[in-house]
This record gives C-alpha cells, sequence and structure tokens, in this order.
C-alpha cells in the first residue's frame, strides 16, 4: 500500500535527480561556440565543358576521345557510358545506340574558339555519329577555391573572436584560447552544376547559371575564463 508521505519523499527523490542532471549538464558546457561565415566573389579561372555523343554500338569509346582530341580540345575524359534507343530521331533508328558523357576544361580564351569547334564538328557529324550536344561555362578551379580559403580563414576566425567578445562580455567571462574548429563552405560553380542525367539510358545536358560567389563557413569553440 501506498501512502501520502511515501508519494511525497519520491517527489522530493524525482526533482533532486532533475535537479542534478541539470547541474551536470551545466557543468558540461564550457567554452562559446560562435558561427560565422563571409560572401566571397571569385572569379573564374577556367571553362568547364560537358558534352554527349550519341554513336553507333560499334563504335569505341578510344574513338569518340580521339574524335574529341582531333579537334583541338585538351585532355577529355569520359565520365559516363549508357546503352539505349534513341529517343531524338524521327523516326528513331532501328537498332540502340551508345552514350558517351564527356568532361574537359579549358582556358576562359579559348571558351568560344572551342564552342565553334564542336558546333562544326556537330553540323557535320562523321559516320557513325547521331548526335552531339554540350553546354559549357566559365568557372573558378579548385585551385581558386583553396585560394579563397586561405584568405578567408584568418578573416573569419577574427570574425568569431570579436563575435565571442560581445557574447563573453554579457556573460562575464573572458575569451580564452581557440580550442576547435570546424569549416565549410557553399557556392555555384556554374558549369560544375551542369547536369547530366539518364532517362532510358539517354543523357540530357542543361546547365546553370554562374555567379561565382562563394559563402565560406566556420565555427569556432573558444575556451572561457
Amino acid at each position: 500500500m501506498i501512502t501520502r508521505g511515501t508519494i511525497a519523499i519520491d517527489m522530493r527523490l524525482i526533482s533532486l535527480i532533475f535537479g542534478l542532471a541539470a547541474l551536470a549538464a551545466a557543468q558540461g558546457v564550457d567554452g562559446l561556440n560562435v558561427s560565422v561565415s563571409r560572401i566571397i566573389n571569385i572569379a573564374p579561372d577556367q571553362a568547364e565543358f560537358y558534352a554527349v555523343a550519341a554513336v553507333s554500338l560499334d563504335t569505341t569509346q578510344q574513338q569518340v576521345v580521339a574524335a574529341f582530341q582531333d579537334l583541338g580540345i585538351p585532355s577529355p575524359s569520359v565520365t559516363g557510358v549508357a546503352v539505349g534507343a534513341n529517343t531524338y530521331s524521327y523516326p528513331p533508328p532501328d537498332g540502340s545506340l551508345s552514350y558517351f558523357q564527356i568532361y574537359f576544361t579549358a582556358a576562359p580564351a579559348a571558351m568560344k574558339d572551342l564552342a565553334k569547334k564542336l558546333d562544326a564538328f556537330r553540323a557535320k557529324l562523321p559516320d557513325g555519329y547521331s548526335y552531339l550536344q554540350f553546354a559549357a561555362a566559365l568557372t573558378a578551379s579548385q585551385a581558386a577555391l583553396d585560394a579563397a580559403r586561405q584568405t578567408a580563414l584568418p578573416l573569419l576566425i577574427g570574425d568569431a573572436r570579436s563575435r565571442a567578445q560581445t557574447l563573453a562580455s554579457a556573460a562575464g567571462v573572458k575569451v580564452g584560447a581557440i580550442v576547435g574548429l570546424a569549416e565549410s563552405y557553399y557556392g555555384n560553380p556554374g558549369a560544375a552544376n551542369a547536369w547530366f542525367q539518364v532517362t532510358s539510358a539517354v543523357f540530357v545536358s542543361g546547365s546553370s547559371s554562374t555567379t561565382g560567389q562563394y559563402t565560406f563557413f566556420l565555427n569556432v569553440k573558444f575556451a572561457t575564463q
């Protein structure tokens, strides 16, 4: 049988347990976590091309790469292969085709010239080719992104320390040394967002606009005194 006194004791024990848990949680929180970000515009330093060639099943990957090299295209690489019916022609041919997705980069100044060469190739396709499509945009290379990151990090750390000082003053503590860092970035790399999706084994191409705008994020944990 449970008496009223027993219930009262149990409730006091429960209150004590919750109080100790809250105290332990408060003691576990040490330091200040601050998140900051900066938007940086990065000038594009490369032209990215994505192309899809539809060829007969007898045409090899090596032959497709060689055809792009003959156009003066630097280091084309095959990034996707598919086989399926040609749904872009009417009436559709009886046999299936091979689809090769090609990727390459070039100097920004060469973008228009390479586009003209690809247009000329597309206007007069050699035997074995059914069609060619491509998308291109100016983007920032990984080297440019790395350089921007090196520039942004000291600025972000300064922003984080300034914000931590404000929080510490409000809390009545002092900001100590950095005890943790976590970083990331987000951007719109233009043709790096150009997409090729396979629908019924047929590649469809498209591209997004180029902004050259990247946001760098940094989370900093400061010790407190």
